[in-house]
């Protein structure tokens, strides 16, 4: 994996500086990657680390519940537990107390939305907080953030493990009613929150969040909640509620005039016969690339010399410079990228709350690959390969990182309990 990705960043320094990017020189892209990665790593590790003392991410207890207790009365004799047996359900169901866990939560996110609202407030009177402008920063009085560099954060850290923890907390609450209507208003309020940060800027990076956001769910659901269900037609009607729940939100985007495909960046993708069109462009270099080496018929072209001046597509870059023979040697390393990350997720599983944001982690590289692949070839799905782009870079190493630090916590462990089994058997002998 690790030589995947390096070979993945020698193309992207390549590109950028074939393509007269000034921002890329022979070590920055590198530089980048690596100071993002060990980041990741330092961060994951105190993460676990930190877990072991408080027990966030707790494994399962073999469907035991410890903040939920339910007292059942078993008889040893069978015409006494036959007729009791309708009381005692009816009883553990009155029993069944909500998780503290899950109120503290409600609480969090209460104050959250209390303070999405001061933000508009505080717009509108022209003050130092602003979240949810058209702009791309965010104003948290004199610090403004950049979304785009928090937009991975939210898809692949805080959904999913929010998410997570409360749907373990509706399964250990027995899903009590009181405890689904909690987790269903703390899911939308934390949806209508991403939703409003990005509602404003024309890209399509609301699609993914709604896609990220509903397959999270579905793991979540399918990983914590389904063997507990009896109804399960309930389950899955709120599961498709949910995504409609965010194509209505989606209907409700601020277009300005602009169609739906405007809105989201591939205005030009559907017109090929413009010219300057990204998918003109791409269809001249798709016909006329070599096999090997460049192409003389695209050196001649002024559109497309025009088209591949700064653009950070190695893809494209690879057909252009080297011809279908680079370009299939690309996809290749891409191939390999990704199920190298997959084999690292099946070792980095650690059958508590941190599965989920590790599956994300590698559906979003694998979703850069497959989507970047089809764009690169005309498709209109703008979205770039991996580690590519300022924010592409950080965030996709942010998602191998996780994949790593998971993978090497686990072998830390392991050989720490062959070591303490082999200690055991010292002081046995």
């Amino acid at each position: 994996m690790l030589v995947a990705w390096l070979l993945l960043i020698w193309v992207r320094t390549f590109t950028g500086i074939a393509n007269g990017d000034s921002e890329i020189s022979v070590f920055s892209v590198l530089t980048t990657s690596a100071l993002a990665l060990s980041a990741t790593l330092i961060c994951g590790w105190n993460l676990y680390v930190w877990d072991d003392e408080i027990e966030f991410f707790y494994k399962e207890q073999n469907g035991s519940n410890e903040e939920v207790e339910v007292s059942e009365r078993e008889d040893d004799e069978e015409e006494e537990e036959f007729l009791l047996r309708g009381f005692a359900r009816k009883t553990r169901e009155k029993m069944v107390i909500q998780s503290p866990g899950l109120r503290k939560s409600l609480l969090v996110v209460l104050v959250l939305a209390v303070f999405c609202l001061f933000s508009f407030a505080s717009a509108d009177w022209g003050g130092c907080i602003d979240l949810f402008s058209d702009s791309n920063d965010m104003a948290l009085g004199w610090w403004t953030i950049n979304k785009r560099y928090i937009y991975d954060m939210l898809i692949l850290v805080v959904f999913p493990v929010w998410s997570t923890f409360i749907i373990r907390k509706i399964s250990e609450s027995r899903c009590s009613a009181g405890a689904v209507a909690s987790g269903l208003i703390q899911i939308l309020a934390l949806t209508m929150m991403g939703f409003l940060l990005y509602m404003r800027l024309s890209n399509i990076w609301l699609i993914e969040m709604a896609f990220m956001n509903t397959l999270t769910l579905i793991l979540a659901v399918r990983g914590y909640l389904w063997k507990n269900i009896h109804k399960k037609g309930n389950t899955i009607a709120l599961l498709i509620g949910y995504a409609l729940f965010w194509i209505m939100l989606l209907s409700m985007l601020p277009y300005n005039g602009q169609t739906f495909a405007g809105f989201m960046g591939v205005q030009n993708i559907f017109a090929p016969s413009i010219p300057g069109s990204y998918i003109s462009n791409v269809n001249k270099i798709l016909e006329n690339a070599s096999f090997v080496g460049q192409s003389l018929v695209l050196l001649k072209d002024p559109y497309i010399l025009d088209f591949m001046r700064c653009r950070n597509n190695p893809l494209l870059a690879a057909l252009f410079y080297g011809g279908w023979c680079s370009a299939i040697a690309l996809i290749i390393v891409e191939i390999i990228f990704v199920m190298a990350a997959a084999a690292l997720l099946t070792r980095s599983k650690r059958k508590d709350g941190r599965d989920i944001m590790l599956c994300m982690a590698w559906v979003s590289l694998a979703i850069r690959v497959v989507a970047g692949t089809l764009y690169s070839f005309g498709v209109p799905i703008p979205i770039l390969l991996p580690f590519t782009g300022k924010v592409g870079i950080i965030a996709d190493t942010m998602s191998m990182g996780l994949l790593i630090v998971s993978c090497m916590v686990n072998k830390s462990n392991a050989w720490f309990a062959l070591d303490e089994e082999d200690e055991y058997e010292e002081d046995d002998e």
